[in-house]
């Protein structure tokens, strides 16, 4: 089965937001977040029997090198959706409210 992939508006902006935000920190940084992001995608459309599913249709992703953040994606109809891009820190009321 080929999957179709895309991100909810929410999660591109969060995606963004981190990058930015890391890129601020140390140059080149931020690139290196999205590149972390963009394989641990992979690994879940390859495998996505390999991760835990937290609600619903929704499974998590935790970022290795970025641990404070995970990402949350569900598959419905061969298509692959992300729903966050969540930092651990934040409100956990909004990621529950997204994963409705």
């Amino acid at each position: 089965m080929s999957l179709q992939f895309s991100f909810k508006p929410e999660a591109n902006a969060e995606f963004f937001e981190a990058i930015v935000w890391y890129e601020n920190q140390v140059p080149g940084l931020g690139k290196e977040f999205s590149q972390e992001v963009v394989q641990a995608l992979e690994r879940a459309m390859a495998q996505p029997e390999m991760f835990r599913k937290v609600r619903g249709r929704a499974q998590r992703i935790r970022l290795k090198r970025f641990k404070p953040y995970s990402i949350y994606f569900a598959i419905k109809d061969g298509a692959f959706s992300v729903i966050s891009v969540f930092h651990g820190a934040r409100n956990p009321a909004e990621l529950r409210r997204r994963l409705k």
